[in-house]
């Protein structure tokens, strides 16, 4: 059996087990995915035990995805690059960190033919869904991109690694008046506070999908649900060494509608 997960603190709502038990019976995988609350005090704890299980790997979600990194042995790429985790894999000794948010995030942009290269972004959170944001963004060249975070010194930090201008989120008011794209990387609904102020055209993209979606004239609003399932497709490869079924995963969260 391959044994499988997610871990987060406190794991109240998580559409991940759904999509993961849907992609396992779709390839005959004799598979379970489990949602596993872990409090940051008894991280190592658990990723101890999950080992002595035969755990083949878990997803990270808050408020693990950058301390996550002290204990992995580790990293690709991307996950050195951005700062932060969302998928581990065990092989053997190994605790392998892996950043499929930043796969999933890209995929969404591309599907959505958004192109990032002409456009000035505000990102609004610096902690570990920021960090994989803030890579994607950069990577793709926007023309302006600013980064606002209730912690500024946290947003300062981000927007010196990837090359970006913070501000402080009590003054984000000024930015959107001329930003043409704005993601929300934070697990707080801010579309009241921000859509008011956006200038028509523009794109609201929130990485957060627990937040249903409110109608804006002029507005093009994106919920991140399609990123879920292709980070989550990403993972599940990695477990499985298997080619996901995607399609069966978007339905499994009532993505496909045929």
């Amino acid at each position: 059996m391959i044994i499988t997960g997610i871990i987060g603190y406190p794991l109240d709502m998580t559409l991940s087990p759904r999509m993961h038990k849907a992609a396992f019976e779709a390839k005959n995988i004799n598979g379970v995915y489990l949602e596993i609350s872990v409090e940051p005090a008894r991280i190592k704890e658990v990723l101890d035990s999950l080992r002595v299980i035969g755990c083949r790997g878990v997803n990270v979600t808050n408020p693990h995805k950058e301390t996550l990194l002290l204990f992995l042995t580790k990293l690709s790429e991307e996950a050195k690059m951005a700062g932060a985790v969302n998928t581990i894999v065990f092989d053997n000794d190994d605790l392998i960190g892996y950043n499929t948010d930043i796969f999933g995030l890209e995929t969404l942009l591309h599907n959505l033919k958004i192109e990032l290269h002409e456009r000035n972004i505000l990102l609004i959170g610096a902690g570990g869904a920021g960090r994989a944001a803030a890579y994607v963004i950069r990577s793709l060249n926007p023309k302006t991109f600013y980064i606002a975070n209730r912690n500024f010194q946290k947003a300062r930090q981000l927007a010196q690694q990837f090359d970006a201008t913070a501000i402080n989120i009590s003054k984000l008011h000024s930015p959107l008046l001329t930003t043409d794209m704005v993601i929300n990387a934070t697990s707080v609904d801010l579309q009241d506070d921000v859509t008011p102020f956006m200038q028509r055209g523009s794109l609201y993209v929130d990485l957060n999908y627990k937040f249903p979606h409110k109608k804006r004239d002029g507005i093009t609003m994106v919920n991140g649900l399609e990123m879920l399932v292709q980070q989550g497709a990403r993972s599940f490869s990695l477990w499985t060494g298997e080619e996901a079924p995607v399609d069966v995963m978007k339905k499994a969260l009532g993505l496909n509608h045929d």
